[in-house]
């Protein structure tokens, strides 16, 4: 069947979903452990990933209008977002140097190569626009791709219990560190457990893209050059 891709996405996307919903369990993430299932069918099955993505081309589709409907947070919580615009700002200025920062660092001193390093760079950022990056600064797309969608994993399952640990109680703060750090996937989980916090990732997410596309073509470079230096 055609569309075979699409209907298994979906069923066992919904059964771990129902799960979750009933353990309450996050780290049950559904959007974690489809991946994880649909990989063990493939290798299972010998299929290749071309025949499952070809099949499930319409959810696919579906990627950019869902990162759109993210916005509708922001929308209802314009008013207070457009006061505290120079904070977000400065925020996700810090976040995006402080995360490609790291990232490079610790990269480069577990003896990473200068196309895994620059695969890495573009962490603080949709798939899309990380591949893109990537492969301007010499990287592999595809890894690039598969390191945020991990992060965006990760930070929807543990973000918000994490920063609630470390006494970071304020819906706006919550919100810019889930959209930074977290991508889309940390946005849709902010969207589910508070509005407020919502609209923050929502405008988090689109400040640290638009500012790693201007900043890390900079930056790369600069941080290359000193880190070989050490």
């Amino acid at each position: 069947m055609i569309y075979i891709g699409i209907i298994l996405t979906i069923v066992i996307f919904f059964i771990f979903k129902a799960i979750q919903n009933k353990t309450t369990w996050l780290i049950l993430n559904p959007i974690l452990l489809t991946m994880l299932l649909i990989m063990l069918i493939l290798i299972s099955s010998d299929s290749t990933y071309s025949d499952y993505a070809n099949s499930n081309l319409p959810l696919t589709l579906l990627l950019e209008p869902a990162i759109v409907a993210l916005a509708m947070p922001l929308y209802k919580e314009f008013v207070y977002i457009k006061s505290q615009l120079n904070n977000i700002l400065i925020a996700c200025t810090l976040g995006v140097l402080s995360s490609t920062s790291i990232a490079l660092f610790i990269a480069y001193i577990l003896g990473a190569d200068n196309q895994i390093i620059a695969s890495i760079a573009p962490n603080a950022v949709t798939s899309p626009i990380a591949m893109t990056l990537a492969n301007s600064l010499g990287g592999i797309a595809a890894l690039a791709a598969a390191i945020v969608i991990l992060i965006g994993v990760l930070g929807a399952i543990f973000a918000h219990p994490f920063l609630k640990l470390i006494g970071v109680s304020d819906k706006a703060a919550q919100g810019l560190a889930m959209g930074a750090a977290c991508h889309a996937l940390g946005t849709a989980r902010a969207v589910e457990i508070d509005s407020k916090i919502g609209a923050f990732a929502s405008v988090s997410l689109i400040v640290s893209a638009v500012l790693t596309s201007i900043i890390l073509p900079i930056l790369y470079p600069l941080l290359m050059s000193a880190l070989k230096s050490i």
